[in-house]
C-alpha cells in the first residue's frame, strides 16, 4: 500500500507540474509533429539534404559529408570575427544551461545517449561544441557567403563545391524547422555587440530566399521581441501586413457561418463572373474581394513554386502547429485558403494564366496535390480571410447576377463566341423581318 501511495504522490506532481507546459510564445526548437510525417508523401521536405544544423540531426550518417564543409565555414567566420576560438567557445559553455532549456526534452534526450555522447564527457560539453560549430557555420553563410553568392560563381571554386548544390544548402537546408538554432547562440557569437546588426543581416540572407520578404526591414527591425530562430523571423516577415490600405474586418461568428458551402474552385468562380488579378505582392495578407453590381474581382498575391517553395510551405507550417507555440495560423490559413481555390489542374493553369502562380519546376497537377495535400487535417484561424470568404458567399447566391454572368462567360467569353452570338441574332433578325412582310405584305 505504501508503495501505491507514493506512485500516486508523483502521479499527483506529475499533474500539478503539467501546467509549466502549457502554450508560450517562445517556442522550443523541436522536431516536426509526427502526424504531419505520417502518410504525407512531401516527408522528404522536412529532413535536410546537405547538412545538420543542431542536436536534431546531428548524428545522421548521410549528412556526414556536409560537416567537412561546416567545420571550413565556421574556422573562416571565426577568423573574420579576430575573436579566438575558445574565447567563442566559452560563451556558449558559459550560457549552456540557459540554452539548453530552448530545445525540447525529446531532443535533449536524443543527443543525451550513450552512442550520441561518444568523445564527450556529458550532455552540455557535446551541446556546448555542437552549438559553437554550428552556430559559427550558419553565421558565415548569413554575414559572408549570401553577399558574394548572386555575383560571383566562381569565387565559391575555393571551396570545392558546385554552386547548384551550394544554393541549395543555403535556401532548403538552413530553413527547415528540424535544423534551427536559438537566436541566442547567433548572439552570442555574432561579431560584434550589436544585436539590431545580426537581425538585419539574418533578413538580408531572407531577401535574397523568395517571397513576400520586400521592403519591409525597417518595420521588423523595431521590434521589441527578437525572433526566435531563423525561420521564425522568416514567418514574420511573410506575413508583415501590406502597405496598401486595407478596409477593417468582419468579425468572424459561428452566427455568420450559415449552412450553404461557401468554398469554389477558381474554375467556379471565373464561371459565376469573378474576375482574378495578381496583387503585385507575394504577401498572404494582400488578399482582397471587390463585388460592384455585375462585376466582381477577387485579388491574390503572386506566388512562385518550386522545390524551395515547397519545403517552406511544409516547415513553416510544421511550425505553426508546434504544439508550444502559440500564432495566429498565419501561414495555415493561407495556405488553407488556397487550397479552397485549387482543387484540379485547371485551376492552377487559370492562375497561372493571371500572372498570380509563377510555376517553374512542378507539373500543374503536383501543384493542385500539393495544396490538397498540406492543408488535410490542419488547425487554422477562422477569422483569417472570413471578410473574402463572406463577400465570396453572398456574390455566389446572387442568384440574378450569377445566371447573367454565367451567360456571359458561356457566349462572350472569347471573340468566336461573340462572332457566333451576333451571326445568330442578325440570322434570326432576318427571318422575323422576312416573316412580318409574308404576313403584312406592302
Amino acid at each position: 500500500m505504501m508503495a501505491s501511495h507514493t506512485t500516486l504522490e508523483v502521479k499527483f506532481l506529475e499533474l500539478l507540474e503539467a501546467k509549466q507546459s502549457l502554450q508560450t510564445s517562445r517556442p522550443k526548437i523541436q522536431k516536426v509533429p509526427q502526424y504531419l510525417r505520417n502518410g504525407n508523401k512531401f516527408d522528404k521536405h522536412y529532413s535536410p539534404k546537405s547538412v545538420s544544423i543542431g542536436p536534431i540531426l546531428h548524428d545522421n550518417q548521410n549528412l556526414k559529408l556536409g560537416e567537412n564543409y561546416k567545420l571550413i565555414w565556421a574556422a573562416k567566420y571565426i577568423r573574420n570575427t579576430q575573436f579566438s576560438p575558445e574565447f567563442l567557445h566559452k560563451k556558449i559553455f558559459d550560457n549552456i544551461d540557459e540554452l539548453k532549456v530552448l530545445f525540447a526534452e525529446d531532443v535533449l534526450a536524443l543527443a543525451s545517449t550513450a552512442e550520441s555522447l561518444k568523445g564527450f564527457r556529458s550532455l552540455e560539453e557535446k551541446l556546448s561544441w555542437l552549438l559553437f560549430v554550428d552556430g559559427c557555420f550558419l553565421l558565415y553563410i548569413l554575414d559572408v557567403k549570401v553577399n558574394r553568392i548572386f555575383d560571383d560563381q566562381h569565387d565559391n571554386q575555393e571551396d570545392n563545391i558546385k554552386f547548384d548544390q551550394l544554393f541549395l544548402l543555403l535556401m532548403t537546408d538552413v530553413l527547415l524547422l528540424e535544423n534551427q538554432l536559438p537566436f541566442l547562440v547567433l548572439k552570442l557569437l555574432w561579431k560584434n555587440d550589436k544585436e539590431n546588426e545580426l537581425i538585419d543581416t539574418m533578413m538580408n540572407f531572407l531577401t535574397y530566399y523568395h517571397w513576400a520578404v520586400r521592403d519591409i526591414q525597417d518595420k521588423l527591425s523595431n521590434e521589441s521581441q527578437p525572433p526566435t530562430h531563423l525561420l521564425d523571423l522568416h514567418r514574420k516577415m511573410i506575413l508583415t501586413t501590406s502597405n496598401h490600405k486595407t478596409k477593417k474586418r468582419v468579425k468572424y461568428s459561428k452566427s455568420k457561418q450559415g449552412t450553404r458551402k461557401a468554398d469554389r474552385n477558381i474554375e467556379d468562380l471565373r464561371a459565376s463572373g469573378v474576375k482574378l488579378k495578381s496583387s503585385g505582392t507575394a504577401r498572404p495578407s494582400d488578399i482582397h474581394f471587390r463585388g460592384d453590381g455585375f462585376s466582381a474581382q477577387l485579388t491574390l498575391p503572386e506566388i512562385f513554386m518550386d522545390n524551395i517553395t515547397t519545403s517552406s510551405f511544409l516547415n513553416l507550417i510544421a511550425y505553426e502547429m508546434c504544439p508550444d507555440f502559440k500564432n495566429d495560423y498565419g501561414i495555415t490559413s493561407f495556405a488553407v485558403f488556397m487550397d479552397s481555390l485549387i482543387d484540379h489542374a485547371e485551376d492552377v493553369k487559370i492562375l497561372r494564366s493571371k500572372g498570380i502562380l509563377v510555376n517553374s519546376r512542378r507539373s500543374d497537377e503536383e501543384v493542385a496535390d500539393l495544396f490538397n495535400i498540406i492543408s488535410t487535417d490542419l488547425i487554422f484561424n477562422p477569422e483569417t480571410y472570413f471578410e473574402v470568404k463572406t463577400k465570396l458567399q453572398e456574390h455566389h447566391f446572387n442568384k440574378c447576377k450569377i445566371w447573367f454572368m454565367e451567360g456571359y462567360h458561356t457566349y462572350f467569353s472569347n471573340p468566336w463566341a461573340i462572332i457566333g452570338f451576333l451571326g445568330a441574332f442578325i440570322a434570326l433578325s432576318l427571318t422575323f423581318i422576312q416573316t412580318w412582310f409574308s404576313v403584312f405584305p406592302r
